[in-house]
């Protein structure tokens, strides 16, 4: 039986940083672009994770190199960048002038992801999610963030397993300890 290898081939991308996930030590994982020929999500190799974690906003502008990979039997395409140039920082970062007329849009409103199946929630994703609701509500923040539960984000092994969003950082085996945390640190927007 043969056996399909991928194909793998250098790139170079430019263009806008959209969004990008972290792990839980705030180092970015992946980011995603926005080009003229569409989206993509880049995997950082692990040499570039901690030193980019201050350096990239959304909405900067970057030349990405790395290695592509074809999966040919699965019909995907993989990015790995292990090279990061920042061509232009973000608009919210540059000068304004008076006589310019700039409207900014609003933050996404702020999500929390619990998964629900049996394993997370008997597992502490029910407490961890009534303790965020409490919490919320004594913080005054409440309205401001919306707590839904979710199918299954496979990681039953680590349940429970919940998303921080607009951020899409997940976090596995939480610890109702943790909620404070959390919120202090995704759900709260600095001075």
């Amino acid at each position: 039986m043969a056996t399909i290898q991928p194909l793998v081939s250098e790139f170079t991308i430019t263009g806008k940083l959209e969004d990008y996930i972290s792990k839980s030590n705030n180092c970015i994982k992946s980011l995603q672009l926005v080009t003229e020929k569409g989206d993509y999500w880049i995997k950082l190799a692990k040499e570039l994770r901690s030193s980019l974690k201050q350096k990239l906003q959304p909405g900067c502008l970057l030349k990405v190199t790395g290695m592509r990979k074809y999966e040919i039997h699965k019909g995907k395409v993989k990015y790995k960048a292990y090279g990061i140039e920042v061509l232009k920082k973000p608009f919210s970062e540059q000068v304004i002038s008076d006589t310019q007329d700039v409207r900014i849009g609003a933050k996404p409103k702020a999500k929390v992801l619990f998964c629900q199946k049996s394993t997370c929630w008997k597992k502490g994703g029910k407490a961890a999610c009534t303790l965020l609701k409490a919490e919320l509500e004594s913080r005054g923040i409440a309205n401001q963030v919306e707590i839904k539960t979710v199918g299954c984000l496979n990681q039953c092994k680590k349940a429970p397993n919940i998303v921080m969003m607009p951020d899409k950082a997940r976090y596995s085996r939480v610890n109702p300890k943790q909620i404070t945390q959390l919120i202090d640190k995704h759900l709260l927007s600095p001075i």
